[in-house]
């Protein structure tokens, strides 16, 4: 039999299985998704992600498309709350994939408000969707009432409804048999049941001490060291709490500079990258994490994962691999009618003790409209859009509050934030704002300008606060 989609939900060993038995079924215009969620070992470390699922994908002859993400009814309760359900799509081939766009659109609920006099900008069919699925209720006037949960059945229908043309049968593989109450006639349905995973009582996170009042009567610092991160030298051995960062890509932004990370062969990035891992290990106390942005670089139409590369680096390095946040942005870069916008990023997170440190404001935000899908993964935060002031121009700025919110759940008043790729600043400024020390590493000094206008907008004058840039 030859199916048009396939849908497999599962473990990740039998997602495995079942793309490599079923690549032979998928016809050549064929869509596949893998619905999984990260698994977690008995000590509450990520054992197997989905970006292993793209790898393995990629390796056995589908080409990688995207991965939508949903949040989920029901958390896995580890370090950190997971409630992400991850939908990894593949194609048999991308020139030939069949994919209807306009079969998931949404309402616009900006048509009266935002599109107003620009007719051009508004399609009447609905938003281009994206890859993060959380609907929406609105009450007609631009505004939000209401984020709604997807379950299940209408995850399943909005996937075969996006990719079923006549003649074409949809495959709907399962590991629970109940689940064949889903499928329509034009669906046939497989269950594969997964293996039942043990796990050990759940641990309470280790908090953090408050010395919000110990040190009140120190300035605060905070310093950039002008030089590539790969030597930290600067900074004493286990001194910093924190490392928030958002890496450069490779071979995407060109900074100018010779010598800058990101514009050397792709080994030669990974063995740099390298080093800047091991400098923040080892600059890091015994109980801090680091957590990095990052997101699957596409090239020539092919995934270079740069966030598995980094994960199996820190691994290796010492570090436990924890979490994976979804940073989920409103704003979305446009893509093809054979895609869909791009909408998130991920936030790794890494911890140097078995344990990661946390304080209980982790399941204080509350960004969408509802109860169930606030306290977990999902960040709701607008990137600012073009450059930073009237004179400067950075291209991949990320956001003060993001920072923030990571810089206040996993440090206290006068501890220690590192970043080793300053840019513009951001983790800096964050940082002080938070009332936290900063170092930040930065090899462009033709940022320094960039970060002092910053400094004096959005810091101003700070007598607890000792600069030095």
């Amino acid at each position: 039999m030859q199916y048009g989609t396939i849908i497999i939900k599962n473990s990740i060993c039998n997602v495995k299985r079942a793309l490599t038995e079923y690549f032979s079924s998928v016809v050549e215009s064929g869509n596949v998704f893998v619905l999984i969620r990260n698994e977690y070992d008995c000590n509450y470390d990520i054992g197997n992600d989905f970006f292993d699922v793209i790898e393995y994908g990629e390796e056995n002859g589908f080409a990688y498309v995207n991965t939508i993400v949903v949040p989920t009814k029901d958390k896995i309760e580890a370090e950190l709350p997971d409630n992400v359900l991850y939908i990894v799509w593949f194609v048999k081939d991308r020139k030939r994939q069949f994919f209807n766009k306009d079969a998931i659109r949404e309402s616009h609920i900006w048509k009266d408000v935002e599109w107003g006099k620009r007719e051009k900008n508004y399609n009447p069919k609905g938003k281009d969707p994206g890859n993060v699925w959380i609907p929406t209720k609105d009450d007609g006037k631009g505004k939000i009432t209401e984020h709604i949960l997807m379950e299940l059945p209408d995850i399943v229908q909005r996937l075969f409804v996006a990719t079923h043309r006549s003649g074409c049968k949809t495959l709907f593989i399962s590991d629970i048999s109940e689940d064949k109450t889903i499928c329509n006639e034009d669906m046939q349905f497989a269950c594969i049941q997964k293996e039942k995973r043990q796990y050990s009582k759940h641990r309470q996170p280790v908090y953090a001490v408050d010395k919000s009042e110990l040190d009140c009567k120190e300035k605060l610092f905070a310093k950039i060291i002008w030089g590539t991160s790969e030597n930290m030298s600067e900074i004493a051995d286990e001194t910093v709490d924190l490392v928030v960062t958002s890496p450069p890509y490779w071979d995407l932004k060109d900074y100018f500079k010779k010598g800058q990370i990101g514009q050397e062969s792709y080994p030669e990035y990974l063995d740099r990258m390298y080093k800047v891992w091991s400098e923040c290990y080892a600059k890091l106390s015994q109980n801090g994490s680091m957590w990095v942005n990052i997101n699957i670089r596409v090239k020539n139409s092919k995934p270079i994962l740069l966030p598995k590369d980094f994960i199996r680096q820190c691994k290796k390095i010492g570090f436990y691999y924890k979490s994976v946040l979804i940073w989920h942005k409103s704003s979305g870069i446009p893509t093809h009618d054979k895609n869909i916008v791009d909408r998130h990023e991920y936030i790794l997170v890494f911890s140097k003790s078995p344990k990661l440190a946390l304080n209980d404001k982790i399941y204080s935000f509350s960004d969408y409209k509802n109860k169930t899908v606030n306290g977990g993964l999902f960040w709701n935060i607008n990137r600012k859009a073009g450059s930073v002031g009237k004179h400067f121009i950075h291209p991949a700025i990320y956001p003060n509050d993001l920072v923030t919110r990571i810089v206040e759940i996993t440090t206290d008043k006068r501890q220690n934030v590192l970043d080793p790729f300053l840019g513009s600043g951001t983790t800096l400024i964050a940082s002080v704002l938070a009332e936290r020390n900063c170092y930040g590493y930065e090899y462009n000094e033709g940022f320094r300008n960039l970060i002092s206008d910053r400094i004096q907008n959005e810091i101003g004058l700070m007598p607890y606060c000792n600069i030095k840039i």
